[in-house]
């Protein structure tokens, strides 16, 4: 009834001695409550709300934004299913106030939900300090819902609690991990939904098994940044990496950046490698940080790195998304090791802020891959699109 699993392996049998009984339970929703053979379910009929849904951004939308925004608003009217392609930075956010308001003044509920925890942080600042008169309900680890769940961001895992409420989501960041392999939170997103809904899926890096989905008429393509600059294009660099001891080109490379005042994300394949790392270099390096997604303080570490604690931050691909800072350039050690469209995500750092729209990106190698070379093929590409509609300057 919870998560909707058509799985046995997901149902777990034992028997009580006490009720004299076999008791059935469901493991895969066991963190959001356990559903039981005993337990009675009570479901909150859904209701809709109208408000005005006004909104603010303090600068104009671009071309491109102000063709996307539209495309997004009619797939909303007419009920049609959307897949926004766009490159990070592309300014998705924005794109989908428009929707979102005509969503509210219909007195549709909406949802805008991402499998990644981080990203739900970063659409909430936006969001809330775009729709400063609206309830937004804020979900994600343990967050109590507050109002009524008429405008919710969360992360998918929490639609679970939803059944037939929502008649627009919008999934951020679609391709992420675990939403991308995991079947039964797939399905979560339609059993949120009602019968007559719209779902806008976006991201910058679509699996072929998504873009098979659509008609070419409904999927958006945006191959240009808001600030009409264009994507930054990787620099290889053979590296053979030595965790055990700091090594000269590395350490000098973090030290010029810092001098430039320049921010560093420097992305590692593993969380044993980052911890090997860390020994190694958090006594080298002053004002350096080690973030992986089963560190206790990451969101701590992470508000410190925007409050400017840190100038090069140690990370595993838990950054790759949803993360945005001025002044950011990008090291990607054992790039060899990593897909095309990691590379593209953990490059997309890089360059994304108005009054920093350029930076670098270094794939630190041991021999380039195929991978790598189609990261890189595919950037050139979106900036030549960019530059073939006039989307982007010089």
């Amino acid at each position: 009834m919870q998560c909707g699993s058509i799985y046995r392996r997901h149902i777990h049998s034992y028997y009580s001695p006490l009720l004299q009984r076999d008791i059935l339970y469901c493991r895969y929703c066991l963190q959001l409550g356990r559903m039981d053979s005993l337990s009675d379910v009570y479901i909150t009929q859904t209701y809709n709300v109208a408000t005005s849904a006004e909104f603010n951004i303090p600068f104009k939308l671009s071309p491109q934004q102000h063709y996307g925004a539209t495309a997004l608003l009619e797939a909303v009217k007419s009920r049609q299913d959307q897949l926004l392609h766009a490159v990070t930075g592309a300014g998705k956010t924005e794109m989908m106030f428009p929707a979102l308001q005509y969503a509210r003044q219909q007195g549709l509920n909406v949802a805008v939900v991402s499998p990644r925890t981080d990203v739900v942080i970063e659409l909430t600042l936006r969001l809330r300090a775009a729709f400063q008169q609206e309830c937004i309900d804020v979900l994600y680890r343990g967050q109590p819902q507050r109002f009524n769940g008429h405008f919710v961001i969360a992360t998918v895992h929490q639609l679970l609690r939803f059944k037939q409420h929502f008649q627009l989501v919008i999934v951020d960041e679609v391709d992420a991990f675990p939403l991308a392999m995991d079947r039964v939170l797939q399905h979560s997103i339609t059993l949120a939904s009602t019968h007559d809904r719209c779902h806008i899926y976006m991201t910058a890096t679509p699996p072929k098994s998504l873009l098979r989905q659509f008609k070419a008429s409904n999927i958006i393509t945006l191959p240009a940044r808001f600030h009409r600059q264009p994507l930054p294009i990787p620099q290889f660099q053979y590296f053979k990496l030595t965790p055990q001891r700091p090594q000269t080109n590395l350490v000098r490379l973090l030290c010029r950046q810092q001098a430039a005042g320049r921010i560093t994300l420097v992305f590692v394949h593993s969380i044993k490698l980052l911890r090997q790392l860390e020994h190694t270099y958090q006594k080298v390096l002053v004002q350096s940080a080690f973030v992986s997604s089963d560190d206790a303080l990451r969101m701590t570490k992470v508000q410190e790195l925007r409050a400017g604690k840190y100038v090069s931050v140690f990370t595993t691909t838990i950054l790759e998304r949803g993360f945005t800072l001025a002044k950011l350039d990008v090291v990607v050690l054992n790039s060899h090791t990593f897909t095309q469209h990691v590379l593209i995500q953990m490059s997309g750092r890089v360059g994304r802020k108005t009054e920093a729209p350029t930076g670098n990106v270094w794939f630190y190698h041991q021999g380039i891959s195929t991978q790598m070379l189609k990261a890189k093929h595919a950037l050139k590409r979106m900036n030549r699109i960019a530059q073939q509609r006039g989307w982007i300057d010089g």
